[in-house]
């Protein structure tokens, strides 16, 4: 329950809200917090993707008779999950990308306390 709140801050904030909520300061904590959002995304529309799944497996006839019907729902599912699962992914591999380009020269750049030192 947790995990589909902060996905839904995230979803309804202002666009650039939540990657201004990825602090550059922070990028372990950024990219945890992209990890789970990934995660809680996939978590729910798998949920979403299984409900529907069994509503279809009840169309089909029942026992043996259906066997084909449910083999091939089954099928059709497989793919429309394999699908939006890479949509997802995909979606997270470039928020991470643009978390990481837009942070790049902060994470590379040292502590202000070594800078200090060096002089």
């Amino acid at each position: 329950m947790a995990a589909a709140c902060l996905l839904g801050a995230v979803w309804i904030a202002p666009p650039g809200q939540a990657q201004a909520d990825l602090d550059c300061a922070r990028p372990t904590q950024g990219r945890e917090l992209i990890a789970r959002l990934r995660l809680a995304e996939i978590e729910g529309a798998e949920d979403i993707h299984r409900a529907a799944m069994w509503e279809a497996f009840g169309r089909c006839p029942d026992g043996a008779a259906g066997g084909l019907c449910r083999t091939a729902e089954q099928q059709r599912f497989g793919a429309e999950w394999d699908r939006k699962r890479a949509e997802i992914e995909a979606k997270y591999r470039a928020v991470l990308g643009d978390f990481e380009r837009r942070c790049r020269a902060i994470i590379s750049r040292p502590p202000p306390s070594l800078l200090r030192a060096a002089s």
